[in-house]
């Protein structure tokens, strides 16, 4: 959930939001109003799953930005597998480390590994690296099928230039956009990507 949840922007008839900082949580029940279809549970995944099958079923469930960020990603996706019907699709995405900005830092010197932490990894303490290939494989090794796959956003910089290059309009709109528009020319290279899985059809 973090400061973005998505229920704003979505239509449902019950939205189910697993967040573990109690800031955010605060920050959500008070953005979502009262909303009686909506409900915000302090908690990790792992350790609710039993309480949320009790809550019925799901027919999607998004894990944005967590994969990575997880000291047991493989935990993770087996408390979501648990709460999966045949029909649930499962939103997973995270950083793509070949990100065009990852290889050009890297071709610049200034990293000496294309797994080499960086210092936005450090900070957030995230945990694990994932490229399309290797993010296949942990989802299927964990009993899923992917739908759809895909990276989005071509970003030429780290982050802390991307914010001032924005904070100082060096950039137009136009220019984000179509670095938006950029992955369908290098499908391999957005900064981040995304899979949809559903449990593997039995055999």
């Amino acid at each position: 959930s973090g400061l973005m949840p998505l229920f704003p922007y979505c239509d449902y008839e019950r939205y189910i939001i697993v967040e573990p900082s109690k800031e955010f949580v605060q920050y959500t029940k008070r953005l979502a109003n009262k909303k009686a279809n909506v409900f915000i549970i302090q908690g990790y995944i792992e350790d609710l799953y039993e309480k949320l099958l009790n809550m019925g079923e799901f027919d999607f469930i998004i894990a944005s930005s967590l994969l990575h960020e997880v000291p047991q990603p493989k935990r993770l996706l087996q408390s979501i597998f648990k709460l999966c019907s045949p029909k649930t699709v499962v939103h997973i995405n995270c950083p793509n480390i070949y990100s065009f900005h990852r290889l050009l830092a890297y071709e610049m010197g200034l990293i000496k590994d294309i797994s080499e932490r960086s210092k936005t990894e450090i900070n957030f303490q995230r945990h694990t690296h994932f490229d399309m290939k290797s993010l296949f494989r942990i989802v299927e090794e964990e009993g899923f099928q992917v739908l759809d796959y895909g990276t989005y956003f071509i970003k030429p910089f780290a982050n802390e230039q991307m914010e001032k290059i924005i904070a100082n309009n060096i950039v137009s709109r136009e220019l984000i956009k179509g670095l938006e528009r950029m992955t369908k020319y290098m499908p391999e290279m957005g900064c981040e990507m995304f899979v949809e899985i559903k449990i593997r059809d039995a055999q």
